[in-house]
């Protein structure tokens, strides 16, 4: 076979995995057949003797630069198999730096905007992926489908309205660590709602995630204050975080039993929080009668970057819920905790502690665990 012929049919192979989906998900598999295909002809080349040294120079060439070549785009399409087969992962991590960072931006504007303006002008904004609905496959939603888009808006809504509150009145990290902690009471009504099994992997996980959100959060029902007593700030700023955290477990679970059933669509998924976003502070809203005007121009940019961040999270978690399960999204995107540590301490001047750090470590650590499930 002439340098020639070799070029040619290496482009033709790389042109076909390029165009071919089903070969780029699939390249591992195809390549070991390929590999026991060309494995039994050489032993059948032996067996007939003869000429078959002149055929085993013509099937293998193992120091011929265009088969080198295409062994190392064989690896690159293995290893690009292998991160399509797990990118729900990578759409949760993108969804928990999207959350560090929207409890950042709400932290650094605590003292000038309310929260509840920032949530307002953020479900404004969620209102936009109105345009990509699937409408058509509108027709085939039922009623308890319905229930769950509405159960997924209005307990997303207040989950996160609830967290943007918390920041009020506690640290932006301890307010994450406990808003965001999804692995441990998403996994475990996971189990008993959704038949979804859990591993002595999942419990080591689970349990190092869990020592360290409470060293990053320090609850001062459990640590206590340097006096023995509890301050009061940072108790109310606690339980109002763990109230959001329960609001986002039951959007977890319904988010999922759209994903069973096949009736998830990222962009209902969030247009319903974003009318349940704009009702909800409203309310409060009207009620105070308050409203408080931006006094810079980069005060006026951080309350819709809140909103863009809080958007694109949702479409990731919403994507990571489609291909993974509760137990590995919710852990993935705890990645928001000890980022946003790191935001705090760039953008509030909030400076951590040595358990903070140690904390943020654990968590750290967990989340990455799940890359080796």
């Amino acid at each position: 076979m002439t340098p020639l012929t070799h070029t040619v049919s290496y482009l033709l192979s790389v042109s076909y995995n390029l165009t071919n989906m089903d070969r780029l998900v699939r390249p591992c598999e195809e390549d070991r057949s390929k590999k026991r295909t060309g494995d039994e002809e050489v032993e059948r080349l032996l067996e007939r003797g003869g000429n078959s040294a002149d055929n085993l120079s013509e099937k293998r060439e193992p120091d011929d630069p265009i088969q080198q070549k295409f062994d190392i785009s064989s690896a690159v399409l293995c290893l690009l198999s292998a991160i399509y087969r797990r990118r729900g992962i990578f759409y949760a991590i993108a969804a928990g730096t999207a959350a560090g960072l929207q409890m950042a931006i709400v932290g650094w504007l605590r003292s000038s905007i309310s929260p509840y303006q920032v949530m307002f002008w953020r479900g404004i904004i969620y209102l936009l992926p109105v345009f990509f609905i699937s409408w058509e496959a509108g027709v085939d939603y039922t009623v308890a489908d319905m229930i769950y888009y509405m159960g997924v808006g209005f307990f997303n809504a207040l989950g996160i309205l609830l967290g943007f509150v918390s920041v009020q009145f506690a640290q932006v990290g301890n307010a994450t660590a406990i808003a965001f902690n999804l692995p441990i009471p998403a996994t475990i009504v996971g189990f008993f709602v959704l038949g979804e099994a859990i591993t002595r992997y999942d419990i080591l996980l689970f349990a190092i995630n869990l020592i360290g959100v409470v060293l990053v959060s320090k609850p001062p029902f459990i640590f206590g204050g340097e006096d023995d007593s509890m301050d009061f700030n940072e108790f109310l700023g606690a339980m109002i975080a763990v109230a959001g955290l329960l609001c986002l477990v039951i959007m977890v679970i319904a988010s999922r039993k759209l994903a069973y059933r096949q009736h998830s669509d990222p962009a209902l998924s969030t247009i319903t929080p974003g009318v349940a976003s704009v009702f909800l502070p409203a309310m409060v809203l009207l009620y105070t009668q308050t409203w408080d005007r931006p006094s810079t121009l980069l005060e006026m940019l951080a309350i819709p970057s809140a909103g863009i961040c809080g958007m694109i999270g949702n479409v990731f978690f919403i994507r990571a819920l489609k291909l993974e399960s509760v137990s590995v999204v919710s852990v993935t995107v705890t990645i928001s905790i000890p980022l946003s540590f790191l935001l705090g301490l760039v953008m509030v001047q909030e400076i951590p502690d040595l358990v903070s750090v140690l904390g943020a470590n654990l968590v750290f650590a967990s989340t990455c665990g799940c890359l080796f499930k």
